[in-house]
């Protein structure tokens, strides 16, 4: 679900009016009022143990230094990501980011002793295949792209830092309190980026208007609350595997909103990376 929700951002960018780094902002702040909102409700302002949570009522003492780093995580990614779209192509950008998931199952063994099994490992060169499929031949290696292709990969590092990092977390903190976290960190950050790069911060027309804030409700406080919460219940590699369902759900959504065609090697590519993520699900068993 929480990918679905995500998968929905690169939607409501290309139907706005508005620049890359300006969509990430309104993105961040139309997130804040409703994460707010969820705290509030739940009554909870701090912390929320998950189950077999070994650290009791109090939050780690490096508990803010690990929210601040996986906020400044996250927001390294969008920037990133961003400037990735600019300077090299979009199929590059995004084979480059859903990289993420070897990343993960790499940082997960080094910093945190996971050692991946080699169902783990098979399901991820699996979906990685398939995504690969799915980007197709629109993805080349070109020197006019290295820059472009390098910011990609730094996006995809990020965002597996900032997996690694929110898997953590969630020993001691909700998910909305590790969104609203992040939220702020990321929120002026992207203002002070679009406001750089002279991007437009004003949709010009209402539609503009609906668009961000559906982008900052449903893909930032409702998608990436889900993919956090997600992280306290199953395995972070299956979770890295998991996401890759966003780029069929984008894909897909392209298809429904956009009328962008689907191929038979991108619906290839989804079957396969569908089997992945399948084989990494049997791997928690």
């Amino acid at each position: 679900m929480g990918a679905t929700a995500t998968a929905l951002s690169p939607i409501f960018v290309r139907l706005s009016d508005l620049e890359p780094s300006a969509s990430a902002f309104h993105r961040m702040f139309w997130a804040l009022p409703v994460l707010w909102l969820i705290i509030a409700v739940k009554g909870r302002t701090r912390y929320q143990a998950r189950p077999h949570s070994s650290h009791g009522s109090k939050p780690r003492r490096q508990g803010y230094a690990s929210l601040i780093l996986c906020g400044l995580f996250f927001t390294g990614d969008l920037i990133t990501l961003h400037w990735s779209f600019e300077l090299t192509s979009v199929a590059n950008a995004i084979l480059f980011l859903n990289a993420q998931p070897i990343h993960v199952v790499l940082g997960a063994w080094l910093l945190f002793g996971e050692r991946p099994t080699k169902k783990i490992l098979s399901s991820v060169i699996v979906a990685l295949s398939g995504i690969l499929l799915m980007v197709g031949e629109s993805a080349r290696l070109d020197v006019t792209y290295m820059v472009g292709d390098l910011l990609g990969i730094v996006a995809g590092l990020c965002y597996a830092g900032y997996i690694l990092t929110a898997s953590r977390l969630r020993d001691d903190w909700s998910s909305a309190d590790i969104n609203i976290w992040t939220v702020s960190i990321a929120c002026p950050c992207l203002l002070a980026t679009a406001i750089a790069s002279d991007q437009a911060l004003q949709p010009e027309i209402w539609k503009g208007w609906i668009l961000m804030v559906s982008l900052g409700v449903i893909s930032q406080a409702v998608g990436q609350s889900l993919i956090i919460w997600g992280l306290a219940t199953v395995g972070v590699a299956f979770s890295s595997v998991s996401l890759l369902l966003a780029p069929i759900a984008s894909a897909v959504f392209a298809w429904l909103f956009l009328s962008e065609a689907l191929t038979a090697q991108q619906l290839i590519g989804m079957a396969v990376v569908l089997v992945g993520i399948y084989f990494a699900d049997r791997s928690q068993i």
